[in-house]
């Protein structure tokens, strides 16, 4: 994967030069500020002492703690389990192939006995035999003699005084030196047999062929269950220090045990840093290529990607540096010490992120955030304070942004920090109630974690701007502000030209609905539109819907004139967009929303009179929109205009006109730069019919009210005979700020 890729296809193109180093630069900048941020305190060593110099101080326990010596735990193991003896079993193996070589043994002496030849030959062929073929022939000719009866009961003493001794625990041979003393034990129990000398011969012959490596195996099994009894049996040495208890006086030799506290307590580093460093390096590394993956797999369609991934890289380093400020604090004791990591602002920057970028990125930067503070707080990993840090970072963060994934109103930010101060304190209650926290820590993590919170929120609220002009990134915040009405904009379009501001506000309601179908961004929609047409304030009567019964000036001038003035409106709306400082994407809605079509209206009028007059003459200047929220508004813009010109809009001719306004758009080409689908454009169609039904509904046609007549009598007569007098009734219409008389005055003026 190419780091460059993460920037847009079309910035690509237009910042080819200079923009191809800047992922590389950014990743490479950020891996190392993110490892030094976290590795810097594994370098900052409390107490300047040396192992075996003498101490320049009094050094205190700073408060109760146990010490275990795990290094001579961990010897006293070791030496546990190699005192254990091994146990040793017989190698059936090797026994059974001594067994079967005395058996073949036995058998050629048997063969040789009841064999009927001459003595020379069968003496011969027993010598083919181990190990007949080392004995005497006198030893051989007695054998050859022996009774076949008694062969089998010397056969089984013989291997009984073998096997036995090579099985025997204690008498078996263990290690290749103790062969020969097994093999003398062998031939000792032989010759205290009950046996004739020459079988005596025989079989001490038959040891001292056979009988040449060790009879017995470890069994490592039983022996390995001895060495982890011996070294469960050891016990672990604990060295209990009660707060200000001394561990080191001034001049004192700095032995490996005092080494070893003060490292318990965190107070020196017994080890060298740079292995520490590199593997804090090494989980930076991971970090930064899953939030490179998840951009280039999932947010490639991002506008402005490197910037906001640049956001979102300096948003944790922030966080970093603040982590780091408040790991330094004191609050007046270790227990609570250990407790100050709750307080690094991690769902400022998971909000932030949440705001300015999208939820999915800030879902997974409060993963890495979260690991980065629990880091942070432990960077050797030695205790849980780190873990519980994290933790506490972790839900804070993904509370934070899901408080904002919907944002719709500043307030939002403030309900965003309550919530967030509500998940700390379960938070901190858990960890309270499995490590066996104190009631006084537990109160202090709690007010930490209301304090983080609500920290967060504000931190929010005050550096968004800044965000948002440091990065050119128009947040829901900023587009919210700018669709209220008292907008300087907005209040001179409804006073100035009120048909073009309540035509704005159809249009957004239009484009709104089509927008959440289509999964476009509702709140640009809406507030671009408001803004679309800001450009006819400069000459407002022009516009027809500004024209209130007024002579339209077009009749008096020449129609190329006519579509010079209207198509102006799209510059002079940038003009005023720019003096106003509106956001670069209500600025592209408004440059955007009439593409280059047609003026269609004066482009018929001038060929009546020229039919040689050149169409580009009455096309808008352009460009045609590049985005869904500007083909949006266009769509919008132009069918409500359309619409509202029907004398006879049922829901039928409605429909018909919207789905025609949509094609003639997309058959002119307006819609071929932006990432709009047909099946888009069907539901775009669908949500615009259903908002214009809502809006030019048939009505009931009310009947005129009786005057006040002779005609009338029977209705008064029947008022009265319900309850009221004619005194009564007049009463009631001089309440209402009119009598019966002034309201025939008034159907008669209207008529």
């Amino acid at each position: 994967m190419k780091i460059r890729e993460l920037w847009p296809l079309n910035s690509m193109t237009n910042f080819k030069r200079n923009t191809t180093w800047q992922p590389i630069i950014a990743v490479v900048v950020y891996f190392l500020l993110f490892t030094f941020l976290l590795s810097s305190g594994l370098f900052m060593s409390r107490l300047h002492i040396d192992l075996g110099e003498p101490s320049t101080q009094l050094i205190k326990a700073p408060w109760t703690k146990d010490i275990e010596d795990m290094d001579k735990y961990r010897q006293d193991q070791d030496a546990a389990a190699q005192a254990v003896k091994p146990i040793y079993k017989p190698d059936e193996d090797y026994i059974a192939n001594v067994a079967r070589d005395l058996s073949k043994a036995f058998m050629a002496l048997q063969e040789a006995v009841n064999s009927k030849v001459e003595d020379p030959a069968r003496i011969t062929k027993l010598r083919q035999t181990t190990p007949f073929a080392a004995l005497p022939d006198g030893i051989l000719a007695s054998l050859i003699k022996a009774s076949p009866q008694l062969l089998d009961e010397k056969e089984q003493t013989a291997t009984q005084l073998i096997m036995g001794n090579a099985r025997g625990s204690d008498t078996g041979a263990r290690e290749p030196g103790e062969v020969v003393t097994l093999r003398d034990r062998m031939k000792l129990d032989i010759d205290n047999a009950p046996m004739t000398d020459d079988f005596k011969v025989f079989l001490q012959a038959f040891v001292e062929s056979k009988i040449t490596h060790p009879t017995l195996l470890v069994n490592e099994q039983d022996t390995e269950k001895l060495r982890q009894t011996a070294r469960a049996s050891v016990k672990l040495e604990v060295h209990s220090y009660k707060a200000g208890q001394k561990i080191v006086g001034p001049g004192e030799i700095v032995d490996e045990g005092v080494m070893r506290v003060l490292a318990a307590y965190g107070l020196v580093e017994n080890r060298s840093p740079w292995r520490s460093v590199a593997g804090i390096a090494l989980i930076v590394l991971i970090s930064m290529l899953s939030m490179i993956l998840y951009a280039r797999q999932y947010r490639r369609h991002i506008p402005q990607l490197l910037p906001k991934m640049i956001l979102v890289g300096l948003s944790i380093t922030l966080v970093l540096i603040i982590g780091k400020a408040i790991i330094a604090l004191n609050l007046g004791g270790p227990q609570f010490n250990s407790l100050v990591g709750m307080l690094i602002p991690v769902a400022w920057a998971t909000m932030t992120i949440a705001i300015l970028v999208d939820p999915g990125t800030a879902l997974l930067s409060s993963i890495i955030l979260a690991v980065f503070v629990g880091i942070l707080a432990d960077p050797v990993v030695t205790t849980s304070f780190g873990l519980q840090v994290a933790l506490v970072a972790l839900f804070s963060g993904v509370i934070g942004v899901y408080s904002v994934s919907r944002l719709s109103q500043r307030s939002d930010l403030a309900r965003a920090g309550l919530f967030i101060a509500a998940v700390n304190i379960l938070t901190v209650s858990g960890i309270a109630l499995t490590s066996g926290m104190g009631l006084s820590a537990w109160a202090v993590g709690i007010l930490l974690g209301v304090v983080n919170g609500l920290a967060s929120s504000v931190l929010t609220v005050g550096t968004l701007h800044w965000f948002e002009a440091g990065f050119h990134i128009t947040s829901a915040i900023r587009l919210l502000e700018l669709s209220n009405p008292n907008r300087p904009l907005l209040k001179r379009l409804l006073v100035e030209a009120p048909g073009t501001y309540h035509h704005s506000i159809l249009v957004g309601n239009l484009a709104e609905a089509a927008a959440e179908i289509v999964e476009a961004d509702a709140i640009l929609v809406r507030v671009g539109a408001m803004y679309h047409d800001i450009g006819k304030l400069k000459r407002p009567y022009f516009f027809i819907e500004n024209q209130f019964s007024q002579d339209n000036p077009h009749d008096k001038i020449a129609p190329t004139l006519s579509a010079l003035i209207i198509t102006s409106h799209i510059k002079d709306g940038l003009e005023m967009a720019r003096e106003h400082k509106l956001p670069q994407s209500i600025q592209d809605i408004i440059a955007q929303h009439h593409g280059d079509s047609l003026v269609s209206f004066f482009y018929h009028k001038a060929i009546e009179e020229n039919l040689e007059i050149p169409e580009e003459t009455f096309r808008y200047e352009g460009p045609r929109p590049q985005t869904k929220e500007a083909a949006l508004v266009m769509l919008a813009d132009s069918v409500e205009a359309a619409v509202r010109s029907m004398k006879q809009a049922t829901p039928g001719r409605i429909e018909g006109l919207v789905r025609k306004l949509i094609k003639d758009k997309f058959n002119d080409d307006q819609l071929n730069q932006c990432n709009l689908t047909f099946r888009d454009l069907d539901k775009i169609a669908t949500a615009f019919v259903r908002v214009l039904s809502g809006i030019f509904h048939s009505r009931v046609e009310y009947p005129e009210l009786p005057h006040k007549t002779e005609d009338a009598v029977p209705v008064l007569a029947s008022e009265q005979e319900g309850g009221l007098d004619k005194g009564e009734e007049n009463q009631i219409e001089l309440d209402r700020g009119y009598t019966l008389d002034d309201t025939e005055d008034e159907t008669k003026q209207d008529t």
